[in-house]
């Protein structure tokens, strides 16, 4: 038997029908009362949560906690190993990030106060001048 196709007829007409499906709905919803909008919703959110849990749902969910749990053991035992070279004597080479032992994970470095390597000459005194001047407005 020869399968059908969508032929460009078909396919606009399901444009239009979509388009008009989506519209008529926003309109429905504008004309409701407030009441009825919370009764619906409700109704929606109870089908929602009324829907069995398959096997797929727990398969899925089981293998989130696995990756989880995996990510979470690594890490922890590259906090392990981190801390275990620092113990033996290594260096945190300088960069963005430094390695926080209370917390045994990697943090962004705090920056130290910059020290100025020319004396800073006291400013006058007087009234500050701003470094740019906005246009008058009309």
């Amino acid at each position: 038997m020869p399968v059908a196709r969508k032929t460009t007829v078909s396919k606009y007409l399901a444009g239009i029908g979509r388009k008009g499906g989506k519209a008529s709905g926003k309109a429905r919803m504008e004309k409701l009362s407030p009441e009825k909008r919370v009764a619906i919703a409700k109704t929606a959110a109870a089908a929602r949560w009324a829907k069995p849990i398959t096997q797929a749902d727990l398969k899925q969910q089981a293998a989130f906690q696995v990756a989880e749990w995996t990510a979470d053991r690594v890490a922890q035992m590259g906090a392990e190993k981190i801390d275990s070279r620092l113990a033996g004597g290594a260096a945190v080479k300088p960069g963005k990030l430094t390695f926080d032992k209370k917390l045994k994970m990697a943090t962004v470095a705090k920056k130290a106060a910059a020290r100025a390597s020319v004396p800073v000459v006291a400013a006058k005194k007087g009234k500050a001048q701003p470094r740019y001047r906005r246009k008058p407005k009309p």
